[in-house]
């Protein structure tokens, strides 16, 4: 969606339809919608607007840069926008590519099965790492294994085809109304 080599005219058209992403993302998760999130829902925010970070990233960078001057446990939307502009302009914490993926399963995959046993992915996603909500492992495991309900394995090089193509296809319905003719 950003485009550097734009005009100034066109780069103030891009800014102004990130600001307007970024703050009805911002809203979905700002529970009373007064300006202000829960702290731990900023990586979720983030991975809606197509940007990844790690846990340290979030706890070590991106919390303390959009935190007020008194750490609390909610983060102001005055204080986050500026900020995820920023990293929408940038590359930075983008999804990792298909081929890191592959690589990080096969860690996983010990015995080179192509696949890894659901119920020792769930121990290590509620243990590990950013912790993932039960919803969030439900939907996981739903997308994982292409809805089957009795799915015991996640064939893992599956999984990250229809991860890849339903990342772009969400980055698109994200970006689909940016009319730069506007």
């Amino acid at each position: 969606m950003w485009d550097p080599n734009a005009s100034i005219q066109e780069k103030q058209k891009m800014e102004q339809y990130m600001k307007e992403k970024i703050l009805e993302t911002f809203n979905l998760f700002a529970t009373d919608k007064k300006g202000y999130v829960d702290k731990k829902e900023i990586p979720y925010i983030m991975r809606y607007l197509g940007k990844f970070p790690s846990e340290a990233q979030v706890s070590k960078t991106i919390l303390p840069a959009i935190e007020e001057d008194e750490p609390s446990e909610s983060i102001k939307y005055q204080k986050f926008e500026p900020f995820m502009i920023q990293i929408l302009k940038s590359n930075e914490y983008d999804p990792d590519d298909t081929d890191t993926l592959l690589a990080a399963f096969r860690q996983l995959d010990e015995e080179k099965k192509g696949y890894i046993e659901i119920d020792t992915l769930k121990q290590r996603l509620t243990t590990m790492g950013i912790q993932f909500r039960t919803l969030e492992i439900e939907d996981f495991v739903r997308f994982a294994t292409n809805g089957d309900p009795n799915a015991t394995v996640i064939y893992y090089e599956d999984y990250i085809l229809r991860l890849q193509f339903f990342i772009e296809k969400h980055m698109e319905s994200v970006t689909k109304q940016y009319n730069p003719e506007k």
